[in-house]
């Protein structure tokens, strides 16, 4: 009888910490799906593969997750030296896009104005396809071998401007769906974000390492620090707050930050885990309430429902890093997590 209770005292405090994980592959890798706004998390790495490559999506290295901004069931996975994964049923089940060339994925754009259309960062190298992966033409090519593509976002009325981060420093832009690209601007640092306004696509922000943010007015012609209006310290992430016309929320090494106004004045969320020695992987926030958000560290994944005065604590369904979150824009109780070892 003893024994019979301590298996269902473990059994409750294993559905308690919110840690339940089906589908399980070989490794604890991938990408995890929950559907009731992180209360159980379900790893999604179903691969239509061959047989000797159905475990690749268990233990990958992830480096972007996007959705198509015209159809959330369509996700993009940039999986590092393992190429760029594609799911069509809400990450349900993945292949491999086997037209890329092989090299480090670094970052995937989808255009939000035209279907099928999707850029991606290799190396120092962008593709483009607008035949939804049957065909892809590279784009742009950096002639300097040490220099790689880290971020890229696309604008425009028809989706023809896109913009790219490049590890010098350097932002380049093209207004013609890639034909011919411009050098805006030379941070001298390597560009980790780029940021547009979806209400005003004048306005852009870049994250840059070691210098912080910089927000610019006029497309990225010209642009304005903006490091001296919150206090010191390096800032790991920023997102949009779609709620407001231009409200950012900003991950530091010293904890989490959100601006109402363009980044201009900034307010510290009271944070339930000790902001020192603390590392957020990944944030998130609800598109339609935004006193619902999520962060995530290397155990719990963290959640407000009241702007950030209390928080619910959940256990990672997995001992790798959440480098990325997603929070579907149609089902906002559906979130994906991207696992990286880091």
């Amino acid at each position: 009888m003893k024994k019979k209770l301590i298996v269902i005292l473990a059994f409750i405090l294993f559905v308690a910490s919110g840690c339940i994980e089906v589908e399980k592959g070989m490794f604890d890798g991938g990408v995890y799906k929950s559907t009731d706004g992180t209360e159980y998390w379900r790893q999604k790495t179903v691969f239509l593969s061959l047989p000797q490559e159905s475990n690749i999506l268990d233990n990958i290295e992830i480096t972007d997750l996007v959705f198509d901004p015209q159809d959330a069931n369509t996700v993009y996975l940039g999986a590092g030296e393992n190429g760029l994964f594609a799911s069509f049923d809400g990450a349900e089940s993945w292949e491999r896009v086997r037209r890329l060339p092989s090299g480090r994925v670094n970052a995937v754009a989808v255009n939000p104005r035209a279907k099928h259309v999707v850029y991606v960062a290799v190396d120092g190298r962008i593709f483009k396809t607008d035949d939804a992966n049957r065909t892809w033409g590279n784009v742009y090519l950096e002639t300097m071998p040490e220099v790689r593509t880290t971020c890229l976002a696309v604008t425009g009325s028809s989706g023809d401007f896109i913009y790219a981060g490049l590890s010098d420093g350097r932002l380049i832009k093209s207004e013609n769906g890639g034909i011919s690209w411009m050098n805006l601007y030379d941070f001298e640092g390597e560009i980790k974000q780029i940021l547009i306004n979806p209400y005003d696509t004048r306005v852009m922000y870049l994250l840059v390492k070691d210098k912080g943010i910089y927000r610019s007015e006029n497309e990225g012609i010209s642009w304005l620090s903006l490091k001296d209006n919150y206090q010191s310290g390096d800032s790991e992430q920023v997102i949009f707050n779609r709620n407001f016309s231009d409200a950012l929320l900003m991950v530091k090494d010293d904890g989490l930050f959100h601006s109402e106004n363009g980044g201009r004045n900034w307010s510290e969320y009271k944070l339930v885990s000790s902001s020192r020695g603390l590392k957020i992987y990944s944030l998130a926030i609800d598109l339609r309430n935004p006193d619902v958000i999520y962060y995530a560290t290397q155990k719990a994944v963290y959640k407000s429902t009241d702007g950030g005065e209390n928080w619910a604590i959940k256990s990672l369904p997995s001992k790798r890093m959440p480098v990325r979150m997603l929070i579907d824009p149609v089902n906002t109780d559906v979130i994906y997590l991207g696992l990286s070892n880091v």
